[in-house]
């Protein structure tokens, strides 16, 4: 009875994290509906809903197709969409529909990410203590940005997933190198592949996990062992299963590569990382900053050093991963926040680590693991902060219905390009015809003043990256903008939305977050004309 009893409490712990995991996942995964706010989720989910009616020869490979497939096989699996009978052929189009394709492709991502909490508790476990398991994985269960991220149907969770779990088998190789071990490690590293090019990249800790445990080999001698070739090709085999079309499209694949590529390290995204300096400072400095605040930012400086100055083999498997990772999303000029996701994981890893330090006395034990404690809790709250956000309605449909019932049919309504990809997601959605104000919709600021619609719509997508780079980009429409926003340009602000995540009384988001973690929440002001108001 003791036995059982201890059995249930061990697992008591991790349940109940995993558990907060998830619910913190779920909560407002249906944010945005019924309008698709989301930039990035119609991309795989239009393609997903293409196989209905081209094939499953995807013709384009800007991205693996795994996940596609994995999409569009739920949606032929599930009852109650609607896609199942009639024409097979035929892609579904009834907003009904797409909308539940929508949130498959967010509850994959919530179902993954909590597994993703899972896999950080078992690697901790095993390469340093329970304690290290538990504390490793309550951090990345609450950290906001993985909880954002969660949320969305895009790759970026799955990846990341897939990435873990081959990480917890090469952990296992590191300890034991059993056959399975390596098969496990090479098949999720596969997955991964096939999932997101850049998941190749858990074939180092693999290696690394090989190498370390041989060294009473030669160097070169440690890579003669049929287990590491096994795995490797193992993990070519299941990349190439799950982006199967590639090899009878070779000259498309590279062609789809170069142009990727080019995007990332030639071209940029419009004006958003002109002038963000060195790709290593801005990903260690800023976005480690907004993926979790600085105080999970301390945590990892703190578990790195320690990690450095100890250099344990179980440190060495994770430098494995966090470092070429590191060096791979550092050097394009495209450096959204959400590639730093698959990083988080093995952050949390070595912040977790810090549980491990044992100081001279009881009392000081304590007072080390209550501070750190403390830390996490409060990056916990950040994550509720965020689940809460998702679940109040999305601040676009909020402006969107004040601005029906509080502006005439008879006046005009601007609204901005943004030059961020948005083009006008990130602006009020308004009901268009008889009854409902007329919208007209502005490249620029400038056109919009010349033609003095009574209201002008700005959201800060439209010009805080303007206001940013000031000469270095474009200095009359900063300070055409900087006016605007003061009132001296013949418009006045009548209404300011903005929805920051909060839990009780505390407000999080920072000053100048990343472009890719504030979709779901820009701050929309509306301006009317002097003479309209």
């Amino acid at each position: 009875m003791k036995k059982s009893s201890g059995l249930v409490f061990k697992l008591y712990l991790p349940g109940l994290i995993i558990l907060a995991a998830l619910l913190l996942r779920i909560i407002g995964l249906d944010y945005g509906f019924p309008q698709l706010l989301h930039p990035d989720e119609t991309t795989s989910v239009r393609r997903a809903l293409i196989f209905y009616r081209d094939g499953f020869n995807p013709h384009w490979f800007s991205m693996p197709t795994f996940y596609l497939y994995l999409l569009h096989g739920l949606y032929r699996l599930l009852p109650g969409l609607g896609l199942i009978g009639g024409d097979p052929s035929a892609v579904p189009r009834p907003p009904e529909v797409r909308l539940a394709c929508y949130l498959i492709a967010r509850w994959i991502s919530a179902i993954l990410g909590t597994v993703t909490v899972a896999m950080v508790y078992l690697t901790g476990k095993k390469l340093y203590s329970r304690r290290t398991g538990l504390g490793a994985a309550f951090l990345l269960a609450g950290l906001p940005a993985h909880v954002l991220l969660s949320h969305y149907g895009t790759v970026d969770v799955p990846v990341t997933c897939f990435i873990s779990v081959s990480f917890f088998f090469s952990a296992l190789v590191l300890k034991k190198r059993k056959w399975g071990h390596y098969l496990g490690a090479g098949f999720f590293a596969g997955l991964a592949a096939g999932t997101k090019y850049n998941g190749v990249f858990a074939l180092f800790p693999l290696i690394g996990a090989h190498l370390i445990g041989r060294r009473d080999k030669p160097f070169l001698r440690r890579f003669v062992d049929p287990r590491l070739f096994t795995a490797v090709l193992l993990a070519a085999a299941v990349f190439l299963a799950a982006t199967p079309y590639l090899l009878t499209n070779l000259e498309r694949f590279g062609s789809d590569l170069r142009a990727q590529s080019d995007y990332l390290i030639r071209y940029g995204h419009g004006p958003i990382f002109i002038s963000t300096g060195p790709g290593f400072i801005y990903q260690a400095g800023y976005v480690l900053y907004y993926m979790g605040g600085i105080v999970f930012q301390l945590m990892v400086c703190f578990g790195l050093i320690y990690s450095l100055v100890r250099r344990r083999p179980a440190d060495l498997l994770i430098f494995c991963w966090i470092i070429p990772y590191f060096i791979l999303i550092s050097i394009p000029t495209v450096k959204f926040a959400r590639f730093f996701l698959p990083l988080l994981p093995f952050l949390a890893l070595l912040s977790g680590r810090l549980l491990t330090i044992e100081w001279k006395t009881s009392r000081r034990n304590w007072i080390f693991r209550s501070v750190w404690a403390a830390g996490a809790c409060w990056i916990f709250l950040q994550g509720i902060g965020i689940a809460d956000l998702l679940r109040r309605p999305d601040i676009r449909i909020t402006a969107g219905r004040w601005l029906e019932d509080n502006i005439s049919s008879r006046h005009r309504i601007g609204l901005i390009r943004t030059e961020t990809g948005l083009v006008f997601l990130d602006d009020p959605v308004i009901r268009t015809g008889p009854g409902y104000p007329t919208i007209k919709q502005y490249k620029r600021l400038l056109p919009a003043l010349r033609d003095e619609p009574e209201y002008i719509i700005a959201t800060n997508f439209d010009y805080r990256q303007i206001l940013r780079l000031r000469e270095k980009y474009d200095i009359k429409r900063a300070r055409r903008w900087e006016k605007f926003l003061a009132g001296d340009l013949g418009y006045r602000k009548v209404k300011d939305f903005q929805n920051d995540p909060a839990f009780l009384f505390f407000r999080f988001g920072g000053s100048f977050p990343p472009h890719d973690l504030i979709y779901n929440r820009p701050r929309i002001q509306v301006f009317a004309r002097e003479s309209a108001r």
